[in-house]
């Protein structure tokens, strides 16, 4: 059997289902402790985030949690002093820590899908557009093990479908694009991203009831569609 398969995953939409809206995220954690926060707070909070976004970017290539969970401590901060509340902010921040990983669940054929690529040699990894707590979640969720690397597209500086991002990825595997299949939800970012890098697309879309071949409706399926049975 061939040492040679491999196989990339997106993250939100492909392992993660995800529930995530920073404004609305925030104004949840504030009525949690008690402050009467509707729509009005949620654009305060995504009008301040969209307007320190290139700032936060740049703070992900380094890589330092402590100077990012910074960012988002401070924004926090900034936030509900407009609204004259900066006292909770503490208590805030404490919701958000104990609501965070409500957000992320694995969908059910994650594992298996994993544990037979394991069994096959397969070599995985992600490649995901997300900033820096993507690691974060992982390790909450007991993935990061099951893969030799994530790669999130903040701490890089690109994002997919740019070719960049893909070329990362098969540098840190060592291998050609044409060795690699890219399993991801979306046609744009995963699908044709990783066709114009060189390696084999496949799109999961569960609401499928069969896979067809490029579309999977389920993951536990790749095995069979790269013709990968022993």
């Amino acid at each position: 059997m061939s040492s040679r398969r491999f196989v990339t995953f997106d993250c939100a939409g492909t392992l993660l289902k995800v529930d995530w809206a920073p404004g609305r995220f925030a104004v949840e954690c504030a009525r949690a402790c008690g402050l009467d926060f509707g729509d009005a707070e949620e654009s305060a909070y995504s009008r301040l985030l969209r307007q320190r976004w290139q700032d936060y970017e740049e703070l992900n290539t380094t890589r330092d949690e402590a100077t990012l969970d910074g960012f988002w401590r401070q924004l926090t901060l900034d936030w509900l002093a407009q609204e004259n509340h900066a006292a909770v902010t503490e208590q805030v921040l404490e919701q958000a820590r104990e609501r965070l990983l409500e957000k992320f669940e694995v969908f059910e054929d994650v594992l298996p899908c994993l544990d037979a690529l394991s069994q096959l040699g397969v070599r995985v990894a992600i490649i995901s557009n997300w900033d820096y707590s993507l690691h974060r979640i992982l390790r909450a969720k007991g993935l990061t093990d099951r893969f030799e690397f994530a790669i999130a597209s903040l701490e890089e500086g690109v994002e997919k479908p740019h070719e960049r991002i893909y070329r990362i990825a098969l540098d840190k595997l060592g291998a050609e694009p044409h060795e690699v299949a890219h399993v991801g939800d979306d046609p744009v970012d995963d699908f044709n991203g990783a066709r114009e890098a060189g390696l084999r697309g496949l799109l999961i879309d569960r609401s499928l009831a069969e896979t067809r071949s490029p579309r999977l409706a389920r993951l536990t399926d790749i095995p069979e569609v790269l013709g990968w049975t022993s």
